[in-house]
């Protein structure tokens, strides 16, 4: 049974701090700062390298942030983690996985009934970020992005939405963390990039689903962190 609540505090520090610092105002603060770092230091770098710096130090600031909210609920739900530690490991890094896999698949061969091309535009960034500097991409990709992704999707879009009806939940979230990925295409005009938001779409349901089953947000966590991992694997080694 899914008995995670957020508090009224969290939802409102979400509302006021997080919420618009990641999708309004962390893009043009982060941008400042390795502007005036460039300038400043006199440094030469080019766009990839800006991008993934950039990248790197909005993902820490929305880690930061997102942890200090959820700090309370964190520590209770690792210690209920352990409680059934082997059913939970075997989710989020077994069974979760697997699921991810398919809904991946399942959504790409969706986009391709639509004709739309084989890869999203996030997608092509993160490969091309992953042969520039793998570190860093690991870094994001495959810890902090995780981490912020589903406290915000699960931990409070579906947490929120799920004091109305589970469906409403499953639905209301899977939809919003398909469109943040490709949320810059579609509002740039490029919007064939609309039949990519199957497999987001699909992955999101996967993710939501493990977190009212288990009823704890570690094992998304795990299995998205999982699912990151293959994937940046797979463009270093191919």
């Amino acid at each position: 049974m899914f008995t995670r609540k957020i508090s009224n505090q969290t939802k409102l520090m979400m509302l006021l701090v997080f919420i618009p610092f990641y999708f309004f105002c962390g893009s043009i603060i982060a941008s400042a700062i390795i502007k005036f770092c460039i300038i400043q230091f006199s440094l030469v770098l080019d766009e990839t390298t800006v991008v993934a710096y950039l990248n790197l130090l909005l993902d820490l600031v929305f880690a930061l942030i997102i942890l200090l909210i959820f700090k309370d609920s964190l520590i209770e739900q690792w210690k209920d983690f352990f409680k059934e530690k082997k059913e939970n490991i075997l989710y989020g890094f077994v069974i979760g996985f697997v699921m991810l896999f398919v809904a991946s698949i399942v959504g790409g061969l969706l986009s391709m009934a639509f004709e739309a091309q084989t890869d999203s535009q996030n997608q092509a960034v993160i490969e091309n970020l992953a042969q520039a500097h793998p570190v860093i991409i690991v870094i994001t990709s495959v810890i902090l992005a995780p981490i912020v992704e589903e406290l915000l999707f699960r931990g409070t879009i579906f947490g929120w939405l799920y004091e109305l009806h589970p469906m409403i939940a499953h639905l209301g979230s899977a939809f919003l963390f398909g469109f943040v990925h490709i949320m810059d295409a579609v509002l740039s005009g490029n919007y064939q990039e609309w039949f990519q938001i199957f497999a987001y779409f699909l992955m999101g349901a996967v993710l939501s689903f493990l977190y009212e089953k288990r009823n704890n947000i570690y094992v998304p966590i795990l299995s998205h962190m999982m699912n990151n991992l293959i994937s940046i694997l797979l463009v270093l080694f191919n």
